[in-house]
């Protein structure tokens, strides 16, 4: 019923932490499904060495670097299972994730609104001491915008969704770049599904100084078409509130710019009137200041 994808990119020294966590599961009703994204390390080796031993189903697929999000597309349309669940290479599952994984399933398989469980994901330094999480104690239902914006529930979830759903949102590819936020894929979805969010935490995550956590900033410059579209459709959502969307909308400008330079191209995406009216007052208002101090 249950797949576990993980991506992963140069990552063999990594990954034996991972597959302790998952050969301690008490409840093996589940495959892992890896996703090499172009590893040029041992990776396929060590990952060989795991399918020897294992009392648990295992698939290594192999494609060409590019990208998390791609990885992602390909484990997806391969998967056949009921239930899809991500865990990062640099994760690791607490000894009862499984059990807590399927208790959970169980309340929300008959509902056709909610498309996947949301568990809270403890990141660690490399003393165990936990760094972040987010801050719930009780089952919320909610769209991921809710969680945020409404219930003031911030940080990242282990997501593990309806397969059957979730094939529908799939991340684009644009030549020559190789990352996109993934809350592209919920602010897409936030439409029509919400998520049941459970207080217990199944994944543990180490924070790394080359995680993509780490490199976010330099990731979005790096590749701007997948920025400027993330931030185009969230500044664009009316259920995200006015505030967190002029900040939006700025991001949008900027990265857009990177790529297309004209500025009637850039304000006709942008749907919202006073959203317009804002980002021409505050490119002028920098103009002008500029003009000043010269």
């Amino acid at each position: 019923m249950l797949t576990l994808f993980t991506p992963t990119y140069n990552r063999a020294a990594l990954l034996p932490t991972l597959f302790e966590s998952l050969k301690k599961q008490s409840n093996k009703k589940f495959e892992w499904l890896i996703v090499d994204d172009g590893s040029t390390d041992n990776t396929r080796e060590v990952i060989r060495s795991f399918i020897e031993i294992s009392d648990f189903k295992i698939i290594y697929l192999y494609q060409e670097n590019q990208g998390k999000h791609i990885a992602i597309n390909t484990a997806i349309n391969y998967c056949s299972t009921q239930y899809f669940g991500t865990v990062d290479s640099d994760d690791y599952l607490k000894d009862d994730a499984i059990e807590i994984i399927y208790e959970k399933l169980e309340k929300i398989w008959h509902e056709k609104n909610i498309i996947g469980i949301a568990s809270p994901l403890e990141m660690v330094d490399s003393k165990k001491n936990i760094l972040a999480r987010p801050n719930i104690f009780a089952e919320v239902t909610a769209t991921p915008i809710e969680i945020g914006y409404t219930y003031k529930i911030y940080g990242e979830f282990t997501l593990v969704y309806k397969t059957e759903i979730i094939k529908k949102y799939q991340y684009p590819h644009f030549p020559g770049e190789k990352f996109i936020q993934e809350s592209f894929i919920t602010n897409r979805f936030d439409k029509e599904y919400k998520l049941l969010h459970i207080p217990e935490s199944v994944v543990i995550g180490e924070y790394r100084d080359d995680g993509l956590t780490a490199q976010r900033k330099q990731l979005l410059i790096n590749n701007p078409k997948g920025a400027a579209l993330v931030f185009c459709e969230k500044m664009n959502n009316p259920n995200i509130p006015f505030p967190a969307r002029k900040k939006f909308v700025k991001n949008y400008w900027d990265f857009e710019s990177i790529n297309n330079p004209s500025f009637i191209s850039k304000l006709h995406k942008i749907k919202n009137l006073c959203l317009k009216f804002f980002i021409i007052y505050y490119f002028s208002s920098k103009k002008i200041n500029i003009l000043l101090k010269k």
